[in-house]
C-alpha cells in the first residue's frame, strides 16, 4: 500500500509543526493506521535545527498523552516534491512555501494551510505561534492541532478508502 506522506511546517520547527507531527502520528497509532502515513515536520528558518521541541510544548503534549520527541529540521525544496501534502501553520508560511514551489502547479497544489481542516473554523484559520507567550497559548495550540489533525486524518482515510490500492 502506498503511504500518504505529510509534512507539517512552521517557523522554527520547535512548537506548532512538531506538535502537529506528533499528534497526527499519535492518532494514527491509536487507530491502527500508522502504516498508511509517513509524517514529518520542519521549519522555514534554520535557527533551531537539531534542537528538541520547545519544553513547554513537550510538557503540554505529555499532559495529553502525546510523545513529542523531534529534532528540528529546516524544510528543503525537495520536500515539496517528496511529500503529498505540505501543511503550513499560518499564511506567512503558506506564502513562503508557495514561493519555494517556484510556480510549479503540481508542487503548489500540495501546499495547504493546516487550518483548512479545522472543524471549528468557519474559514481557514491559522495556528497561532505560542513561542513568546505563556503556557495557556501552548494549551490553545494543542487543542487546535488535536481537533484539526483528527479531521485531516478522517478526510484522508475517507478519500483513500474509496480508491482501491495495490501493494508496494
Amino acid at each position: 500500500m502506498d503511504k500518504t506522506k505529510i509534512m507539517f511546517v512552521c517557523t522554527g520547527n520547535v512548537c506548532r509543526s512538531p506538535l502537529a507531527h506528533a499528534v497526527f502520528e499519535h492518532h494514527a497509532r491509536r487507530r491502527g493506521l500508522e502504516d498508511r502515513f509517513v509524517v514529518e515536520s520542519s521549519g522555514l528558518q534554520s535557527f533551531h535545527v537539531g534542537e528538541q521541541a520547545d519544553s513547554r510544548m513537550r510538557s503540554v503534549a505529555r499532559e495529553h498523552g502525546v510523545r513529542l520527541d523531534h529534532l528540528a529540521r529546516q524544510v528543503q525544496a525537495r520536500d515539496l516534491r517528496d511529500y503529498d501534502l505540505v501543511l503550513a501553520m499560518d499564511r506567512g508560511h503558506l506564502q513562503e512555501l508557495r514561493r519555494m514551489a517556484g510556480g510549479d502547479p503540481e508542487l503548489t497544489e500540495k501546499v495547504r494551510l493546516f487550518g483548512e481542516f479545522d472543524p471549528a473554523g468557519e474559514e481557514a484559520v491559522e495556528v497561532p505561534d505560542p513561542y513568546y507567550g505563556g503556557i495557556d497559548g501552548f494549551q490553545q495550540v494543542f487543542e487546535i492541532v488535536d481537533r484539526t489533525a483528527r479531521t485531516l486524518m478522517e478526510q484522508l482515510v475517507e478519500a483513500d478508502s474509496s480508491v482501491p490500492r495495490g501493494s508496494s
